[in-house]
């Protein structure tokens, strides 16, 4: 029984050294930079138009932002349905780097994981790309009147020339 409780005695001491050694928490600065992104926690809904070469369709957008690990973490889903059939869903977290000072991205879609390029721009309006072979495909979000507006590009001449793609417009769900 002695040598239970000294080894249940030294683990604890392990443990307690273990935490005196951990770099301070980082949570509240990571916060305050997911803070001044224009995406917010919430349900969103509203419509978006998708174009595709000359297939050009509406969807029924739904974007679900879910704060997590005290605010220093965005879940965020997106679904989008035309005629009532899933044309796009996908998931990313979100989070910000506070040695590199960089937000980052990563997308889940079509069992693809995307680690997207990311800006916050002056302006306020957050600017995530992604490279797929010799297309760059980029997407700009501002918050406007309480609205969620986001659009979509692409370039295939390394970003001198951009093509729409994506135009949406959101409110939040009460």
């Amino acid at each position: 029984m002695r040598k239970v409780f000294l080894i249940l005695l030294a683990c604890i001491g392990f443990m307690h050294t273990g935490y005196t050694q951990m770099p301070p928490s980082k949570t509240q600065e990571v916060a305050a930079k997911l803070a001044l992104l224009p995406l917010k926690e919430g349900e969103w809904t509203g419509i978006g138009v998708q174009q595709f070469g000359p297939n050009r369709f509406e969807v029924d957008q739904y974007e679900k932002i879910t704060s997590m690990l005290d605010g220093s973490l965005f879940l965020i889903e997106g679904i989008g349905k035309h005629q009532g059939i899933v044309r796009h869903h996908a998931v990313a977290t979100l989070s910000y780097n506070p040695i590199t000072q960089k937000y980052l991205m990563r997308s889940f879609k079509d069992g693809y994981v995307v680690d997207a390029e990311t800006e916050l721009k002056e302006d306020g309006s957050f600017v995530w790309s992604m490279q797929n072979g010799p297309v760059t495909s980029r997407f700009t979000v501002s918050m406007k009147n309480g609205n969620w507006l986001e659009t979509g590009e692409y370039s295939t001449d390394g970003g001198k020339n951009w093509t729409s793609m994506l135009e949406m417009k959101l409110q939040k769900k009460q």
